[in-house]
């Protein structure tokens, strides 16, 4: 446990470090702030995209899935292998889609304590909180922090959000401005990232059921953010706020590569197709003869998952 402690504090100290240089080059926190956080966001972003083009790969191969999971139901030897060949082929390996989250989660949580490490810094309550400062001493940065001399837009970067909003008067302004920034932006990430998928009419009532469950949290989140967001730090509301704005517009990169998520299938899970309007089942007495189901995975996407 104390290699893996000393292990993420060498990680905020990385993350510290880059914040001094940044300083350096241009002495605003704001900015400061900014800057690492487009920077963290840019050398994720490989990352981000194979486990975006894995995630979207579950998505589309859930019909054969289902259908491996009902015709072998009771060979579970034989259905393991199958659906581990149909992830496979389809570029869904668990690794694709973990990998990315488990390299980013202590990158963001390491900046969030260097963060509010610099803010228990700028009011005097590192003791408090028992805590060490996490600057190193002699750089510019750590003296503009314990001078509480941190201000971008109007707004003092390490006093609360709630102080800042409460204080009223035009100096509230700008802490509202950014909290409704943060919260809109992620708003109109998860709203975009839905548009354009089936309508009602064309899901199974488990695909509605989900669809509910996913419009639940595109409006609930954002404002459960909000809402506890008031206690922080200002400086980590615009990490938030920056975050949520790069991903925006990552989203639109990724749409732009890939093209939009293919709506979710509502073909049966026994891969049957539905019946025409004649009755027909498309059996022997069909009017044509159909051939085998195609992958869910285009050999496009393959071969661009190969390379």
């Amino acid at each position: 446990m104390s290699f893996i402690t000393g292990l993420f504090r060498s990680l905020q100290e990385l993350l510290a470090f880059g914040l001094e240089r940044f300083y350096e080059l241009i002495p605003s926190f704001g900015i400061n702030i900014i800057m690492l956080t487009l920077t963290i966001n840019f050398i994720l972003f490989p990352l981000t995209l194979r486990q975006t083009r894995a995630t979207r790969a579950f998505q589309e191969i859930q019909p054969e899935i289902k259908r491996i999971q009902k015709e072998y139901k009771d060979d579970p030897e034989t259905m393991q292998k199958e659906l581990m060949r149909t992830q496979r082929e389809a570029g869904a390996t668990p690794g694709g889609c973990l990998l990315p989250i488990l390299v980013q989660s202590p990158i963001w949580f390491a900046l969030f304590r260097v963060l509010r490490n610099i803010s228990w810094t700028a009011n005097g309550q590192l003791a408090e909180f028992d805590a060490e400062p996490i600057l190193h001493a002699g750089t510019a940065l750590k003296a503009a922090v314990e001078r509480n001399d941190i201000g971008f837009l109007g707004m003092s970067l390490g006093s609360n959000m709630s102080d800042g909003i409460t204080a009223g008067g035009l100096s509230a302004l700008p802490y509202i401005g950014m909290l409704v920034l943060m919260v809109a932006s992620q708003y109109f990430q998860q709203w975009h990232a839905q548009r354009g998928q089936t309508k009602k009419t064309d899901l199974t009532q488990q695909q509605r059921q989900q669809q509910q469950t996913q419009q639940l949290i595109t409006r609930g989140l954002p404002l459960f953010i909000g809402v506890i967001s008031w206690g922080f730090p200002a400086g980590l509301v615009l990490y938030w706020a920056t975050s949520n704005l790069f991903r925006v517009g990552q989203q639109f990169a990724l749409f732009a590569i890939d093209g939009r998520p293919s709506p979710p299938s509502s073909e049966p899970p026994d891969g049957g197709s539905p019946k025409s309007d004649d009755g027909d089942d498309n059996g022997d007495g069909g009017s044509s003869a159909k051939g085998p189901k195609p992958h869910p995975v285009s050999q496009k996407k393959q071969r661009r998952r190969r390379r």
